[in-house]
C-alpha cells in the first residue's frame, strides 16, 4: 500500500512479475511529500535491501 496521508486518501497498488526467475523492483518518489509504503512478498527470497 502506498498512501500520503497527509494529502490524500491512502492508495493500493499491487505488482506482480511477468515471468518466473529473478527479479529486481525498485520505487522512486519524485515528489517533495514523504511516502510510506509496506512490501509484502511472498515465495522463495534470500534478502530484501533497502538502498538510499
Amino acid at each position: 500500500m502506498i498512501s500520503d496521508s497527509i494529502s490524500s486518501p491512502p492508495a493500493s497498488w499491487q505488482v506482480s512479475a511477468a515471468f518466473d526467475g529473478s527479479h529486481g523492483w525498485f520505487w522512486r518518489n519524485r515528489s517533495d511529500v514523504p511516502v510510506t509504503m509496506t512490501l509484502r512478498v511472498k515465495g522463495a527470497y534470500s534478502e530484501i535491501k533497502r538502498v538510499i
